[in-house]
């Protein structure tokens, strides 16, 4: 059987790793893209406003893969505009289209009060759940997800490799991490029907417990042999620069590594996903197992300097 998927969000992060692994098991993809040609996909113009594009995009399609969303904005009416209305347009063309819809959210929507971000992947499930047929939908909340061509995690190797990591959490913090060919991989199996997934799943690579910050200062010691330090500052003191920094992006429209909006976040304790376990065959990255690999595509693609740092295999990169 040949199986079309309809996609939102091609563009980024995950869904360029998505379209890739798509096209190699031989699935179709129809994106919905604002930024012209998709490759390896037939692209859909529009976005996630446009109703007309969204019932061109799900028409004959299998099942409807929905990733876009905004994980940054100067303003939570943005994250309202586009990851709440948003979801419930692509709902809504996914229902009237009689298909199955599989949102991609995040393990922030589990806390909707430590941010506005998570206040809007939480409304943006309820909406889906309130639009589709009982059945139609799989909710999906992957923790922070990581790998070659993620800007988000950048700023952590970029850290690591420093000798300095400075994170504003609490000593107990403890989080989960997803690797991107192991989301894109999952979506796949879940696509051809390899993987049946609950109504809701936090998936995660399967280290139990997942991590704290000191464990990703280990790792990357160790592969670097070079030692890093972590800092904790007080979440008070970085209150006022992150409301300041607020303002910046509001006035400027700039991408700030800091907001109010992050520092909740970090400042929670429990980002660690709750499952259920997925089958034992899944391919699973750890952050020890797929360091050096993105550090290297980071230093192939300008985005780390190319020093002299032992990679975890001992030899210099």
């Amino acid at each position: 059987m040949t199986h079309t998927v309809a996609l939102t969000g091609a563009t980024g992060f995950v869904g360029r790793h998505l379209v890739a692994r798509l096209g190699q098991a031989g699935v179709g993809v129809r994106a919905l893209s604002r930024r012209g040609p998709v490759a390896g996909a037939v692209t859909i113009a529009g976005d996630l406003d446009d109703r007309a594009a969204l019932g061109a995009l799900v028409e004959g399609a299998e099942r409807v893969l929905h990733l876009a969303g905004l994980i940054k904005a100067p303003r939570p009416t943005e994250f309202a505009r586009v990851n709440v209305e948003g979801t419930r347009h692509v709902a809504e063309a996914a229902a009237r289209a009689g298909m199955k819809l599989t949102l991609v959210s995040s393990l922030a929507a589990r806390h909707p009060d430590v941010s506005a971000y998570a206040a809007s992947k939480r409304a943006a499930e309820d909406v889906a759940r309130a639009v589709m047929p009982e059945g139609d939908l799989r909710v999906l909340r992957p923790p922070a997800i990581w790998g070659p061509g993620d800007r988000a995690t950048l700023v952590v190797f970029r850290q690591l490799l420093s000798g300095w990591l400075v994170v504003p959490v609490p000593r107990d913090a403890r989080f989960s991490l997803l690797h991107v060919e192991d989301l894109a991989d999952l979506l796949v199996d879940h696509v051809l029907g390899r993987l049946a997934l609950p109504p809701l799943v936090e998936p995660d690579d399967g280290r139990p417990g997942g991590y704290g910050w000191p464990d990703l200062a280990g790792i990357a010691t160790r592969a670097t042999g070079r030692r890093v330090r972590l800092l904790r500052p007080p979440r008070g003191l970085l209150a006022g620069p992150a409301r300041l920094a607020d303002l910046i992006a509001r006035v400027t429209g700039a991408d700030l590594p800091l907001s109010a909006d992050k520092l909740g976040e970090l400042a929670h304790a429990d980002w660690v996903a709750a499952g259920p376990a997925l089958p034992d065959g899944a391919s699973r990255i750890t952050f020890d197992e797929g360091f050096a690999a993105t550090v290297d595509w980071y230093r192939a693609a300008g985005w780390l300097p190319a020093l002299a740092t032992r990679t975890a295999s001992g030899s210099k990169a």
